[in-house]
């Protein structure tokens, strides 16, 4: 069963408890999503779980066809291939921007998301130690100073998230996992773009790997083609990028 957030508009809480319940497979993929049930789970009308549902059908999240109903997107190695070949481009080209307004501040900031989300996985919080991870991304992509790169990611970011839920429980990626967040702080302390970029890339990629083989040993399917990372130059642009002014 669902449980309803206590916050927000009521269109916000049901999109909050679907999303959570989706990421964290309590509602698994192919779930058809019927809104009288969802609105009973819920105690709600209708009318803000519809609108929860074209949100994150916005998002990738959830299927909607006219006059069929709506339902949990599957997993599928193609989707999860795709959505981080995606990332790397435009993520990428966020921490590239990052770096030039990178300031002492973010740095700690970065660094308090990633102790909020070591001690979330101390204690075995998935949830906390998703918002912990999210937290450290969003301070370089919103750093990055422009406001549609950060619009573009977010739908890439939540979908991404769909696949992410059982690596969390193993402790061997969560430490790989934290040195390659480090490794970008470090890179833009130093003010240097190419060997954050260089850092981010390397992290989605190690990400994408090991998410891709063992979503094939769930699926009992083939682990699909590597994603073919781009360079930092591709990321970077010729000449390089410069700081960009806030959106």
């Amino acid at each position: 069963m669902l449980t309803p957030p206590s916050r927000r508009t009521a269109a916000d809480q049901a999109e909050l408890a679907l999303f959570q319940g989706i990421i964290d497979g309590t509602v698994p993929p192919g779930t058809p999503l019927r809104l009288q049930d969802l609105a009973d789970q819920l105690g709600m009308s209708m009318m803000p779980i519809r609108e929860a549902l074209r949100r994150l059908q916005g998002l990738g999240l959830v299927e909607i066809i006219a006059h069929k109903g709506a339902w949990v997107r599957p997993l599928t190695t193609e989707d999860l291939l795709d959505t981080y070949a995606t990332r790397m481009h435009i993520e990428g080209r966020a921490v590239g921007l990052a770096v030039a307004n990178f300031t002492p501040e973010l740095a700690e900031q970065a660094r308090a998301a990633l102790r909020t989300q070591a001690e979330a996985d101390e204690r075995g919080d998935l949830i906390a130690s998703r918002d912990g991870n999210e937290r450290f991304h969003f301070i370089f992509y919103e750093a990055s100073g422009s406001s549609w790169l950060v619009r573009s990611i977010i739908p890439l970011w939540r979908n991404g998230e769909r696949y992410r839920v059982e690596s969390m429980r193993d402790p061997e990626h969560v430490r790989r996992r934290a040195a390659e967040h480090e490794a970008i702080v470090e890179a833009a302390e130093r003010g240097e773009p190419a060997e954050a970029v260089a850092a981010l890339l390397a992290h989605l990629q190690s990400s994408v790997e090991l998410l891709a083989a063992g979503l094939a040993r769930d699926l009992g399917a083939d682990a699909g083609r590597a994603v073919p990372p781009p360079t930092v130059e591709e990321v970077l642009g010729d000449p390089p990028l410069s700081g960009a002014s806030p959106g």
